[in-house]
């Protein structure tokens, strides 16, 4: 519950006049619904009276333009609730897509990929319901019963009474099989999740999955949590069978009591034939109402589950360390001070130091060169100096200013990471390298830098050849290209290279390793396990089990015994 006011308050009540017309329109129709059956009455007994059928027609055209403005005005009053629900949808999904991408990586591997993608569209869906067409009918069932419940009671207090019992009853059993159901929506919803993450990872890998012909053990898992989630949702369904005849049934027994004792009055006198007919049409025009009672309860108990869901990807802040007073980071190639850096990544147990005791100085504009095995912290480091991950306090100077204490996206724009493992959008290859800029001019530049011309002439539809999922249709070393050409499209004061050379060929890295140094002023960290990559580095580090073993230049390096020796001769 105190998820639902909290998002009331957050969302719902920005939009509190359209909600406020919303409730005025319904309070009208229910009003007109519930007059209409009042001057039936007079109408019928009227003409049981003996009159003629001029003495209805004023009545009659009374009722047809009730009618007709009920008709309006209830069309109004759905309007004036389904809008604030869509503009609900759409400040929940601005949301929760900003804090996503002030989140650090840290906090968004909690959960895995489909499971977010579910809570920013499966939960939100169920939030515009709530927002909108559940507040609309709560609201009608509301003054519904309570003008219906006024005019009976207006008409037969008797008979109006003996229908309270069996809707207490009902109301009561459906509250208890709602409780029941509660439990059974978060578990589909996790469910769901979970099969989700299982078909996206599928269509991913599909490569793999041909590759090592495990169809049938990936078809295997998808069957055991189908029938997981089959199962749940059968319960949840089973449960809603029996909440939702519930008060129809409740609503039709008081017909058959008010046919039963009103029809008994009617004959005796005490009541009129009129007004047993408004009598039964109030109790009819309230069986829709109660009906979608039923329907409320549950969705008020999936949507405060969809509610707990979202918020817990939405309200935690971003560790944003800089705030709330971030200094701006250089608009120049900075000079990187690292000072004893120790780093275990949050939640390890063994071996938890990923760096330690590291300690350096890379000048502004110069190339420091990483090498170092597998696991020996060359993609740590880079990740702390792109703030992927928070640095230790003090540990990391940009110009003599705690990287800590920048605003994180301003250093961002200032500096430009490429992962060993490059993510290439569905698009076009134009529409990956231009990312972040639209000038043609330095487009084909970049394409040129990254050593991809030649490429793009043996693609069908050349630079707008779509790369299919992850860059599929692309090689290993094409990926990787197109890569660069995205990060030299931003003209970065900072450039960080995580191995991006490792799957192309000599030549071209030779290529690519000349555009890097025409590049000019920027201050650049080149990550490889190539000595030849390494060559024209100012400085290179070793590095080895998270610590950094040697230094020096590349001809410094293979004239020391060492892992960069033996590597060079290797190699």
């Amino acid at each position: 519950m105190k998820a639902l006011l909290q998002f009331t308050r957050l969302y719902m009540m920005r939009y509190w006049h359209w909600y406020l017309a919303g409730i005025v329109t319904i309070a009208i129709t229910n009003w007109l619904t519930v007059t209409v059956p009042l001057y039936l009455a007079d109408g019928i007994d009227i003409l049981a009276a003996g009159g003629a059928v001029s003495d209805v027609t004023p009545i009659a055209l009374t009722i047809a333009l009730m009618g007709a403005a009920l008709a309006v005005i209830r069309t109004a009053s759905r309007l004036f609730f389904f809008i604030p629900g869509r503009l609900v949808e759409a400040d929940v999904k601005h949301d929760v897509f900003a804090t996503l991408l002030k989140q650090q990586r840290e906090f968004l591997s909690q959960w895995p990929p489909a499971d977010i993608i579910s809570r920013a569209s499966n939960d939100i869906h169920l939030l515009r319901m709530l927002a909108g067409f559940s507040i609309m009918q709560a609201f009608n069932t509301l003054f519904a019963v309570t003008m219906v419940s006024i005019q009976m009671v207006r008409i037969s207090s008797e008979l109006t009474l003996t229908m309270l019992p069996p809707l207490i009853i009902g109301l009561g059993l459906t509250q208890f099989f709602i409780r029941a159901m509660f439990k059974l929506v978060k578990a589909v919803q996790e469910q769901l999740s979970d099969l989700s993450d299982h078909i996206l990872s599928s269509y991913q890998g599909v490569a793999t999955i041909q590759g090592f012909v495990a169809l049938s053990a990936f078809t295997k898992q998808f069957d055991e949590k189908n029938q997981r989630y089959l199962g749940t949702s059968l319960k949840r369904a089973n449960i809603r069978t029996v909440i939702a005849p519930l008060l129809t049934l409740t609503a039709s027994f008081n017909l058959f009591l008010l046919l039963y004792l009103g029809g008994g009055m009617a004959v005796e006198g005490s009541l009129s034939v009129g007004r047993l007919v408004a009598m039964i049409t109030l109790v009819g025009t309230v069986i829709q109402p109660l009906r979608s009672m039923s329907f409320l309860f549950a969705l008020f108990k999936e949507a405060q589950s969809s509610i707990e869901r979202v918020f817990e990807v939405m309200l935690p802040k971003p560790d944003r360390p800089e705030f709330p007073d971030p200094k701006m980071p250089p608009t120049t190639p900075p000079t990187i001070e690292i000072k004893d850096l120790t780093f275990s990544y949050p939640g390890t147990s063994e071996n938890p130091f990923a760096l330690k005791n590291i300690s350096l100085t890379v000048p502004s504009g110069t190339t420091l060169g990483v090498f170092g095995r597998t696991g020996s912290g060359k993609s740590t480091l880079l990740s702390l100096l792109a703030r992927i991950y928070n640095p230790p306090n003090g540990a990391v100077h940009i110009d003599g200013t705690d990287l800590n204490k920048m605003d994180l996206d301003a250093w961002r724009a200032e500096m430009t990471l490429v992962p060993q493992t490059a993510f290439l959008f569905s698009e076009s290859l134009k529409a990956n390298v231009m990312l972040a800029s639209t000038d043609e001019a330095l487009f084909q530049r970049a394409v040129g830098d990254a050593s991809l011309t030649q490429d793009l002439t043996a693609l069908a539809d050349r630079e707008n050849t779509l790369v299919g999922e992850e860059g599929m249709t692309l090689s290993g070393g094409q990926r990787q290209r197109v890569a660069i050409a995205r990060a030299l499209m931003t003209r970065p004061n900072l450039l960080l290279l995580d191995d991006v050379l490792s799957a192309v060929d000599h030549e071209t890295e030779h290529q690519l390793i000349e555009a890097f140094h025409a590049r000019g002023g920027a201050t650049k960290v080149i990550v490889s396990h190539r000595t030849s990559a390494l060559q024209r580095a100012d400085n290179i580090i070793v590095m080895e089990h998270g610590q950094l073993v040697a230094q020096g230049t590349h001809s410094e390096l293979i004239d020391r015994p060492g892992i960069y020796q033996d590597a060079w001769r290797a190699q």
